[in-house]
């Protein structure tokens, strides 16, 4: 297809989806992004590009255009709701792609690392949501932690903000994460791609001690003083991309965590050493 032909329904204009409109945009598709609300002046996109949507309003379905490419970036759940809507869906949109999280995966054993080969938690209704899409042909991309610059008019999402929020609680604990962009541009190469019902965990493929990052952090004046409550939550884990990045073969540009949040920090630097929660 031409760049003017490339069609892409965008089914959740939140961080992420916005992300994806943005580098999607960019390479010449012609989108369409849906919004919970009708504030969506911040997007830039015509008003002919912006469609309310949400999943448990049926109302808002039929307006939904027929697309060959469709991204689904909400959680699909319940299962009952998600099997009617996609009897609509898939007679409008030939490929989709669902977001799912990584937390979907159970596991065994202290910092287990992971990958698409792991079992499921099919008790969580999101899960039985993906995977009854991806049965259906869907390809279900299960993101790691998302972070990265302001979209949109939408709030950055830093690493650092967690940490001065107070919420991360173990510092021996392995966090995986993704940048926005990166996961935008899995998104498109998934969309572009061949594979059909597949699976795929999307993360920087660098699993990291929150320790160590809070550790560089405080060096770097980015962060007062820390210390970690030590409280134990869910068991730490390590994710692997390899799949994705042998299947799907992503453009990933920001795997630096360090040189990102520096980016992050340097555009307000008011707001170093600042307690105040995570947006």
């Amino acid at each position: 297809m031409t760049p003017g032909e490339q069609s892409l329904l965008v089914l959740g204009a939140g961080y992420t989806g916005t992300a994806c409109v943005d580098m999607a945009r960019e390479r010449g598709y012609v989108v369409t992004a849906t919004w919970r609300t009708q504030d969506v002046a911040r997007t830039g996109l015509p008003e002919e590009g912006r469609l309310r949507f949400s999943l448990g309003d049926r109302g808002t379905w039929d307006e939904l255009p027929e697309c060959p490419w469709g991204v689904l970036t909400f959680p699909v759940e319940p299962l009952p709701l998600v099997q009617e809507f996609a009897a609509l869906l898939m007679k409008r949109v030939r490929r989709v792609v669902a977001l799912g999280t990584t937390s979907s995966y159970l596991q065994s054993s202290q910092d287990q690392l992971l990958d698409e080969d792991a079992t499921l938690d099919y008790s969580s209704p999101r899960v039985q949501g993906e995977e009854f899409l991806r049965l259906q042909g869907a390809i279900v991309l299960r993101s790691a932690g998302i972070y990265g610059p302001a979209v949109g008019g939408l709030q950055p999402r830093n690493p650092l903000d967690w940490l001065r929020s107070g919420s991360i609680t173990d510092g021996a604990k392995f966090v995986n994460l993704v940048h926005v962009s990166d996961l935008a541009a899995a998104i498109l190469a998934a969309l572009e791609s061949t594979a059909m019902g597949q699976q795929y965990i999307v993360s920087d493929g660098i699993p990291r001690r929150w320790k160590e990052i809070a550790d560089w952090a405080g060096a770097r004046g980015f962060l007062r003083e820390y210390t970690f409550s030590g409280r134990a939550g869910r068991p730490s884990r390590q994710l692997s991309n390899q799949r994705l990045l042998t299947e799907l073969k992503p453009s990933f540009r920001h795997t630096d965590l360090f040189r990102e949040i520096e980016a992050l920090e340097s555009v307000r630097p008011h707001l170093r050493n600042d307690t105040s929660p995570a947006p």
